[in-house]
C-alpha cells in the first residue's frame, strides 16, 4: 500500500520532499488512512504536516465524538491540530444552497485558510476511486459535457488527491492490517443525499447486473476524459489569447470571425474561456445555454442572451460582447462650455480634458492638423452655446454644403458602433447638430474655409491620475 501510495504520488507529481501540507481529516475510513499514509513517509520525505478537522454542525454528539478522535490520532503522531466548527444547514439554508454543496465550498475555504495561515505548499483531501466514479456518474446524469467526465484531477491547484486510485476495500484492508480504528458517519447512510444514493443504490446495481468492475471503470474513463480536456486546452488557449481582447466599461470582447474558423470542440473551449472570466459558477453554464450562444452565431446584431450570475453575451456584427447587466441605466452626460475653457469629463473610469480656445486664422498653420485629439472649427457659423455631453434623440449631422442632414444613430451604426457603446459616446453639439461626434466625424457645416476669420480650437487630452491620491502636507 505505500509503495502504490509513493508510485502515485511521484508520477503525478504531487508534491516534492520537504513540504508542507495541510491534512483535511474527518475521522472516516478514507481521511485516516491518508494521514496515516503520510505519517508514514513523513521522516523519509522531510514533511510538515498539519491535521484539519471541519464540524459541520450537523450530528451533535457523533460529531463531537469524531473531533476527539481526530485530535488524538494528531497527538498521537505528534503533528498539529486545528478544529473548525460551523453552521452547515444555516449557511446552505442562506446561500439557497444543499448542505452537500454548502459543506464541500466551507471545507475548501476553511483548508484553504488554514493553508494561509500556516504558510503551507498544499492540501491533501482523501477522495479515492469509488468518489471518482460517483463524480463522473453523477456529472453523466445532470449532462455534463466531456469536461465533467474528467472528474477530480490528482491536483487541482492547491488541493492533492493522492487516494484518487486506491478502491475503498484497499483503504479498509490496509487500515484493519495497521490496526487503524476509524469513525463511520451516519449520514453517509443516508440516500437523501445525492452522492450516498448513488454509492448505496445505482453502484450495486450496475455491479450485479451489467459489470462487476463498472465502478473502477467509472473512475479509469476519468483518467481518459480528462487527457481529452487537457488536449483541448492546450490547443484552444492561443487562439483564445489571440481573439478575446478586454474592450471598454470591462467588457470582453470575442472575435466571431476568427472563432468560426476553428473546429467545434476547439470553439466551445474558447467560448468556456471567454465565459469563465466573467461568471463565477462555471458549473452553472449547461448545454443549453452553449447550444443558444451558438444560436447567436446566426442572429442580428444586437440579439442578447441572459447568462447566470448576472451576466449577458450580445452579437454585435462580427464580435460577442460579454458584461454584466446595469439593469439598463444609461449613463448620461452633459456640460455646457464657455469660450474659452478648459473642461474635464470623466466617464467609464477614465478622464479627459477638452480645452476650447479661439484663434485668429493668421495664427495658425495653413494646413489644418488631421489629428483624433485636436479639431478646428469656423467658430463665425456657431451661432449658440456649445455642448459635451452623450448623445440624445434627433442628433444630426450636415454632410455637405447644400445643407443634407444624416442621423447621428444611423453614423454609429455605419461604424459599427455596438448600441451599449453608442450610449456613452461624446459629442461637442450645438443643440441637436453634432460639431463633432468625438473622436470623429464633423459636421460640414462648421469646418474652416478659405473665408474663415475665427477659429475655435478644440483640444482632447488624457489625464492620469497619478497623483490624484497622492495627500497634501
Amino acid at each position: 500500500m505505500k509503495q502504490k501510495f509513493i508510485q502515485y504520488i511521484t508520477e503525478h507529481d504531487l508534491f516534492a520532499p520537504g513540504e508542507h501540507l495541510v491534512v483535511g481529516v474527518s475521522g472516516g475510513a478514507d481521511s485516516v488512512c491518508l494521514l496515516k499514509l503520510l505519517h508514514e513517509i513523513r521522516g523519509e520525505w522531510q514533511l510538515t504536516l498539519s491535521v484539519v478537522h471541519i464540524n459541520h454542525g450537523i450530528r451533535s454528539r457523533e460529531a463531537e465524538a469524531d473531533a476527539c478522535y481526530v485530535r488524538e490520532l494528531a497527538e498521537r503522531w505528534e503533528l498539529p491540530f486545528y478544529l473548525i466548527e460551523r453552521d452547515v444547514p444555516a449557511l446552505a439554508k442562506e446561500h439557497g444552497q444543499t448542505e452537500e454543496e454548502a459543506g464541500r465550498e466551507l471545507r475548501y475555504r476553511e483548508l484553504e485558510n488554514i493553508r494561509n495561515q500556516q504558510h503551507a505548499d498544499w492540501i491533501a483531501v482523501a477522495h479515492h476511486q469509488e468518489d471518482q466514479a460517483e463524480t463522473v456518474l453523477f456529472q453523466a446524469l445532470r449532462g455534463s459535457g466531456m469536461r465533467g467526465l474528467a472528474g477530480m484531477a490528482p491536483k487541482t491547484g492547491y488541493v492533492l488527491r493522492p487516494l484518487l486510485d486506491m478502491t475503498r476495500t484497499e483503504i479498509e484492508s490496509y487500515l484493519q492490517r495497521e490496526h487503524i480504528l476509524y469513525r463511520n458517519d451516519s449520514t453517509n447512510e443516508d440516500t437523501a443525499y445525492t452522492r450516498n444514493y448513488i454509492r448505496k443504490e445505482l453502484f450495486p446495481l450496475l455491479e450485479q447486473r451489467l459489470n462487476r468492475q463498472a465502478v473502477r471503470h467509472l473512475a479509469e474513463m476519468a483518467g481518459d476524459a480528462r487527457q481529452w480536456r487537457d488536449y483541448v486546452e492546450r490547443q484552444a488557449a492561443p487562439v483564445a489569447g489571440r481573439i478575446i481582447r478586454q474592450g471598454k466599461s470591462g467588457r470582453l470582447v470575442l472575435n466571431l470571425h476568427e472563432l468560426l474558423q476553428q473546429e467545434a470542440v476547439i470553439q466551445d473551449e474558447i467560448i468556456r474561456i471567454f465565459l469563465r472570466q466573467k461568471i463565477r459558477g462555471a458549473k452553472d453554464i449547461t448545454r443549453t445555454h452553449y447550444r443558444q450562444i451558438r444560436e447567436l452565431f446566426s442572429k442580428d446584431t444586437g440579439k442578447r442572451l441572459h447568462l447566470p450570475d448576472g451576466v449577458v453575451i450580445e452579437r454585435r456584427y462580427n464580435e460577442l460582447y460579454l458584461y454584466r447587466d446595469d439593469g439598463g441605466e444609461r449613463t448620461e452626460f452633459s456640460l455646457v462650455c464657455a469660450v474659452p475653457s478648459v473642461n474635464i469629463v470623466e466617464m467609464d473610469g477614465g478622464s479627459s480634458s477638452f480645452t476650447l480656445t479661439v484663434k485668429e486664422r493668421d495664427d495658425l498653420p495653413q494646413q489644418i492638423p488631421q489629428k483624433d485629439y485636436t479639431k478646428w472649427f469656423d467658430y463665425d457659423k456657431i451661432l449658440n452655446g456649445l455642448v459635451l455631453r452623450t448623445p440624445k434623440e434627433g442628433d444630426y449631422f450636415i454632410m455637405d454644403k447644400a445643407g443634407h442632414r444624416k442621423k447621428l444613430n444611423r453614423y454609429y451604426i455605419d461604424r459599427k458602433i455596438p448600441l451599449q457603446e453608442r450610449e456613452r459616446q461624446l459629442v461637442l453639439a450645438e443643440g441637436n447638430k453634432v460639431l463633432w461626434a468625438i473622436p470623429g466625424r464633423m459636421s460640414e457645416d462648421c469646418k474652416v474655409t478659405e473665408s474663415t476669420k475665427h477659429i475655435l480650437v478644440v483640444t482632447r487630452e488624457r489625464i492620469h491620475h497619478e497623483r490624484r491620491n497622492q495627500g497634501i502636507d
